[in-house]
């Protein structure tokens, strides 16, 4: 065992020499998380809520007073133009409206993303749609019949969400994603340096001649990876807890397309038992993916080409994640929680719900156990092929 602790040691230090490497995978996650995950959100919330509060001009042809009445309780401003569609194209307003027979034509630059204009083309939208229920509700009135006929009933959606999903928003849909890159990230500084880095450097050759077995020195090389991987992960998680916390301090919330609020921030609520089992997760996943990155490391012949393994190997560990956002569209299977790095997704996201099963952790865990065996067996063949270790 001491000579997987002095290989581990070994590696730990030549990382934290560095203090810029250091800086910039532990401590700047923290401040820059907050930054990139909720600033733009809460920017661009901002943004619609002035450009709501804001009196656009509108470029109007043909419409009678009582449209032109319902644009300026809208906070619109008409102004007549002969062709309102040529305008708005051409920049000069950010919506036009035409009436003809019997159509109310709304023009809005609606391509390229969300802009100004789409708000305009909102506020006219709903101003005409005020204008249409007050004359039917005049008409109705002059027949007699009472303007609730048009609502016999209501409708309200009830968030049935249990506590812990509501608590934390999209924080905890984006903390098992995160955690991922956080770990990929964080544990490829010690894999590459640590391999092909000491090719380069010409240390491995002196390393392989000292009485250590290889596995020890394929373990200690994984678990300096996997003390790396975690550090990051923490340093991330940190800052998207920080971030979260802000967004929900400062009422980030954003209004999506039906209408209802998006929040944006969110407070993760774990007990100890929940806790450990989201460590152990982490820890375990961090063991199989450092396992696997000691190996490209150790087959690449340099550390560009080493790094050029790395970057593949994220987008094929992201690409399991992805499907998470759509785990509310299948039922969940057992046999989900055999499928590597997706199975780790899935039971954090339960964790955080408060849904998890002991089947679930027990096959998560076990499943990732196995292939991280099966990725630390395979680094210590690469590491027993010369031709492999010594290539260049």
């Amino acid at each position: 065992m001491k000579g997987i602790y002095r290989v581990l040691w070994k590696e730990l230090v030549q990382v934290f020499r560095d203090g810029k490497l250091v800086f910039s995978t532990l401590v700047l996650p923290v401040f820059l998380m907050p930054v990139f995950m909720f600033g733009p959100s809460l920017v661009l919330d901002r943004l619609l809520k002035g450009a709501q509060e804001e009196r656009q001009e509108v470029a109007v042809f043909g419409l009678p007073e009582e449209a032109l009445s319902a644009l300026r309780a809208a906070n619109l401003l008409p102004k007549p133009h002969p062709d309102p569609e040529k305008a708005v194209r051409a920049g000069e307003y950010p919506v036009g409206v035409r009436w003809e027979g019997g159509t109310y034509r709304v023009y809005g630059r609606l391509s390229g993303g969300l802009t100004e204009g789409q708000v305009a083309v909102g506020k006219v939208q709903a101003a005409l749609q005020s204008l249409k229920e007050a004359k039917v509700a005049e008409v109705l009135a002059r027949k007699g019949i009472p303007h609730e006929v048009l609502t016999p009933f209501r409708v309200e959606v009830v968030n049935a969400s249990s506590e812990r999903e509501k608590a934390g928003g999209l924080l905890g849909f984006l903390l098992p994603f995160f955690l991922v890159v956080f770990v990929l990230s964080g544990g490829q500084v010690v894999a590459v340096d640590a391999t092909a880095g000491e090719k380069e450097k010409g240390t491995l050759e002196a390393l392989l001649m000292a009485p250590v077995p290889l596995l020890h020195l394929a373990l200690g090389k994984t678990l300096a990876t996997v003390a790396m991987a975690l550090l990051s992960g923490v340093s991330g998680l940190l800052g998207l807890a920080l971030g979260g916390a802000l967004a929900a301090r400062l009422g980030g919330g954003l209004l999506t397309e039906t209408g209802q609020t998006l929040e944006l921030g969110g407070q993760v609520a774990l007990d100890g038992g929940s806790f450990l089992a989201l460590f152990l997760s982490a820890f375990l996943l961090a063991l199989f993916m450092g396992a696997v990155m000691v190996s490209l490391g150790l087959y690449a012949r340099s550390f560009k080409e080493a790094q050029s393994y790395m970057a593949p190997l994220q987008l094929l560990a992201l690409l399991p994640l992805l499907f998470l956002q759509f785990r509310g569209f299948f039922e969940p299977q057992a046999w989900y929680h055999l499928v590597p790095l997706f199975n780790v997704a899935l039971l954090m996201d339960a964790l955080l719900k408060g849904s998890a099963t002991p089947l679930q952790a027990g096959l998560t865990w076990g499943s990732t156990l196995a292939y991280a065996g099966l990725a630390l067996l395979y680094a210590v063949r690469v590491f027993a092929r010369e031709e492999v270790v010594f290539r260049n």
